[in-house]
């Protein structure tokens, strides 16, 4: 809670919790009914385990958990989370895709904005995730780190497949 405090404080919108909230789901109740639910973030990374089954880790991907993403976000929502950050583990940093059935499968699942994240390559990668796994926001870091795109390029692709994208 000190944590959450402190950055919410220092300015940020949103606080995102992975580690902490399978340690103590609890304060994921704690940091929504503080904050309020928009800010608190549930951020699941996801192995694929078998097909249509994904499980949650902890320590960017390293630690196992045992619990079942699909029940994990279902529960993070129940406990307040007001958005999830939902990162394919096997995707991250491939280049290969996002993993559009975990998207589309944890979308369907809960009503709160779901972020795809891990695997962006390309403008349709960008895409799929959107349209084909009904994913509210999808995080890159890779693509524009490297500067394989541009923020103009993301936002034209945006606009051209009619999806929402602010005006800058």
């Amino acid at each position: 809670m000190d944590d959450a405090r402190h950055i919410l404080r220092s300015g940020a919108d949103k606080v995102a919790i992975n580690t902490a909230a399978i340690a103590r789901p609890e304060l994921i109740t704690e940091v929504a009914h503080r904050f309020g639910s928009q800010a608190m973030v549930l951020s699941i990374e996801a192995k694929q385990v078998a097909d249509g089954k994904w499980e949650a880790y902890t320590d960017n991907g390293r630690e196992r958990t045992g619990k079942d993403v699909l029940e994990w976000v279902c529960r993070g929502v129940e406990l307040g989370a007001g958005e999830i950050l939902l990162t394919a583990v096997d995707r991250e940093g491939t280049r290969k895709g996002y993993d559009i059935e975990l998207i589309r499968t944890v979308s369907a699942a809960v009503p709160v904005p779901v972020i795809a994240s891990g695997g962006m390559g390309s403008l349709e990668h960008f895409i799929a995730a959107a349209v084909e796994g009904q994913a509210d926001g999808v995080a890159m870091a890779d693509v524009l780190h490297y500067k394989r795109m541009t923020i103009g390029d993301i936002r034209r692709a945006a606009v051209d497949a009619g999806l929402p994208a602010r005006k800058i």
